[in-house]
């Protein structure tokens, strides 16, 4: 761990012990924990950027390879990226080829009407199961949709039940952070106290929940 600002050696994230720990508390004995197909492990990244890293950013592939060295392999990982990118062609140009049929991106904005099928929310119901390995990632830069994503996701038990693990960069008004890029993502009335009492709810939820810069 050094003292790069985005350094995340901090970060104690799952491994394979942990993820099957959790597949067999969900199977609850059950010998097919999983209906009708293996058990899966899916990766949701919202504000997804790209594969590789920018200057200044993490990439999903940070995500990816930091559980494969932890023994965890994404079946399936679903990314949101607001910002269009251009060619689209790009958004592959780093993928590694065996992983594209694992990936799904939609450079579009991540859904906040939950009535709407396709917010990430109602999709991760439609392909999760109890027993799969679930992290989710929120990170848009826009802390009135993040608060609504984060409170259809919280607040819906059948979703909530499908997390293990997930990264919130929350967007409060902290000074070193809005000084360090924070400035205009914040919510105002919010204050570092009210993100550990946040963390603090999510975790009792059962989520292994981390906060990310």
């Amino acid at each position: 761990m050094g003292a790069d600002l985005f350094d995340r050696g901090y970060l104690l994230i799952a491994n394979q012990k942990d993820a099957l720990a959790l597949r067999a508390q969900a199977a609850d004995g059950n010998d097919e924990p999983c209906h009708n197909r293996s058990c899966q492990a899916i990766y949701m990244d919202l504000g997804a950027t790209r594969w590789e890293a920018r200057p200044n950013s993490i990439g999903q592939a940070w995500f990816y390879r930091s559980y494969e060295q932890r023994g965890i392999s994404m079946d399936r990982l679903l990314l949101w990226e607001a910002v269009p990118v251009s060619p689209p062609s790009a958004i592959f140009a780093q993928l590694p080829k065996e992983l594209f049929h694992k990936y799904q991106y939609f450079n579009i904005p991540a859904g906040t009407d939950y009535s709407d099928a396709s917010h990430p929310v109602r999709i991760l119901k439609s392909i999760a199961q109890a027993a799969d390995f679930v992290a989710f990632k929120l990170d848009i830069d826009n802390y009135a949709a993040e608060n609504s994503i984060l409170s259809s996701l919280s607040s819906d038990a059948a979703a909530a039940a499908l997390v293990d693990e997930f990264f919130l960069e929350y967007h409060v008004n902290f000074q070193p952070m809005v000084q360090l890029g924070w400035a205009g993502t914040v919510d105002e009335n919010k204050k570092l106290a009210d993100a550990f009492k946040l963390f603090h709810s999510l975790r009792k939820l059962g989520w292994r929940a981390h906060s990310w810069v």
